[in-house]
């Protein structure tokens, strides 16, 4: 048998008798009987990491009798996008997961004093990833081998050979990971251990905001398209969970509530990149067994419905505490995402019905910033400039289709191709209004029908960027098309989103210091 498939099946056997050990220690109330529990939980965890590990050196080593090292890459490809290729897929971006929210259990659990608390809420953590264990051992394997030794392989989609997404997933998957802990420290029941919590909820706030602004990022510079939010489902669901945690921020009173649905936002999410309900550039391939991530996403509304019921009725969840703003930009965006089920969901809905809520959010974060400590203040001002940037590109961006037989102003001064081991290059010499900019087209040497992709140029003052992408080209007639696209204040959203991250990173490092001294 494939050592991959035995770590996974001997960290599957771990964890599952780690939540086991877990339950008879809240059972038979001898703390001491947690040690066991913990030592299986490190267990599995360095199996989990060894897995990881062997895969990123199969595809290293070009191993493409390894099914998923095949389909993701290729004996070209330079070692940081094989790196990259690890979590591309659906199985590898879910061992990738899976490891995380293992350690960061080990970690919680290893921190500080044991308590009933840390054993409960381990015991949730070990229990959840016990069942992703099991669709990575069974269903999402990594580690399907061939019948025979291709010599090279499928490639991997040529969106994804950036810098980007080399720190993309692993970002996302640790916000997901630490909402998962966020919502069993609650569960456990230890509303009082308030610094340990708030130290949870705003590094999976930090980690959320930094994955969402470097998906954005890459969106801008790889797909072409002049723009950095395109109201994807995909880009709309990984939006819950920042809604909905930040929305626990702003609250005093019924705050947990949104803490569990931050979890459940992230199985939605989950669901919809991997169950394949929903179209989109992001999501993965759809399978039948993609539909047992139903299962987990209903058990965490169990907790919701419960605290819901406590409210009484609809008047007291909407108290003056509650941000209704921020809930009714999570209420558009969800809807937006689910009715894609149905229909095609235009930019227009988005622009209509969030972009005012923004606006109104923005107003009033303008109001109050005064009030505000200079770190909460760092925060809100980078939402105030975030605003401004986003509204300006989502309004006032203008886009055109250039044939540079006809276009004024513009003319192919070259074009030439050029190759190498990896693909060729058409690369582009052409003057614009603005300056010579240097488009390219990569067409990479792969089995892949989907493996030509436009390189972004950009001509960038601090209030436009001129962004052009080489879309099409006749090489013997010297004529190519061009995609330019103006976009006002695009940098106010980089400015804005370096701001948040800034102030995030800040307000972290607070918590702990507060801790520290606590302590």
């Amino acid at each position: 048998m494939e050592i991959g498939n035995l770590l996974l099946m001997f960290s599957s056997l771990a964890a599952v008798l780690s939540a086991l050990m877990f339950l008879i220690t809240l059972r038979n109330g001898k703390l001491g009987n947690a040690v066991i529990a913990e030592n299986l939980l490190y267990t599995s965890t360095s199996a989990c990491l060894a897995a990881l590990l062997l895969l990123v050196y199969y595809f290293i080593t070009d191993n493409f009798s390894i099914w998923y090292v095949y389909v993701n890459s290729n004996v070209e490809m330079p070692a940081i996008y094989k790196l990259s290729a690890v979590w591309a897929g659906k199985e590898g971006s879910l061992l990738l997961w899976t490891f995380l929210n293992l350690l960061v259990t080990s970690l919680f659990l290893s921190a500080g004093k044991k308590d009933w608390t840390k054993v409960k809420a381990a015991l949730i953590m070990t229990a959840f990833t016990s069942y992703l264990l099991f669709i990575l051992t069974f269903f999402s394997n990594p580690f399907v081998v061939l019948p025979y030794n291709p010599n090279n392989g499928y490639g991997l989609n040529p969106l994804l050979r950036t810098v980007e997404m080399v720190i993309h997933p692993p970002i996302v998957f640790l916000a997901y990971s630490l909402s998962a802990l966020l919502f069993s420290v609650i569960l456990s029941g230890s509303e009082q251990a308030g610094s340990e919590q708030e130290q949870i909820a705003r590094l999976s706030w930090l980690s959320l905001t930094l994955g969402i602004i470097i998906g954005g990022w890459w969106a801008y510079r790889t797909l072409g398209w002049g723009g950095f939010w395109g109201w994807d489902p995909v880009e709309n669901s990984s939006l819950l969970p920042w809604l909905t945690l930040t929305l626990y921020f702003h609250l005093r009173k019924h705050r947990e509530i949104f803490a569990y649905l931050t979890f459940t936002s992230v199985l939605f999410a989950t669901f919809v990149t991997r169950g394949g309900v929903i179209s989109s550039v992001h999501s993965f391939g759809s399978e039948y067994t993609d539909y047992t991530y139903l299962i987990p996403l209903l058990c965490s509304l169990i907790p919701v419905l419960v605290r819901a019921k406590e409210f009484g009725d609809i008047k007291s969840v909407c108290t003056p505490q509650l941000p209704v703003l921020f809930s009714s930009a999570l209420i558009v965006v969800f809807l937006g995402t689910v009715a894609n089920l149905i229909v095609n969901v235009e930019r227009s809905y988005y622009l209509i019905t969030f972009l005012p809520v923004f606006a109104i959010i923005a107003a009033l974060a303008i109001l109050k910033i005064k009030k505000m400590n200079s770190v909460i203040k760092i925060i809100h001002l980078g939402v105030i400039v975030l605003f401004l940037g986003s509204a300006s590109v989502w309004l006032f961006e203008h886009h055109e289709t250039l044939n540079l037989g006809t276009a004024d102003g513009f003319r192919l001064e070259d074009i030439l191709i050029n190759e190498d081991s990896e693909k060729f290059t058409v690369i582009s010499e052409i003057q614009t209004p603005y300056g010579i900019v240097y488009p390219k087209y990569l067409i990479y040497k792969i089995e892949r029908r989907d493996r030509g992709i436009s390189t972004v140029e950009l001509i960038s003052y601090p209030w436009v960027d001129h962004y052009f992408a080489l879309t099409n080209f006749d090489l013997n007639k010297k004529e190519v098309v061009l995609e330019h696209y103006i976009i006002p204040l695009i940098s106010a959203v980089w400015i804005g989103s370096v701001l948040m991250v800034a102030g995030g990173i800040l307000r972290f490092l607070a918590s702990g210091i507060h801790r520290t001294n606590d302590s």
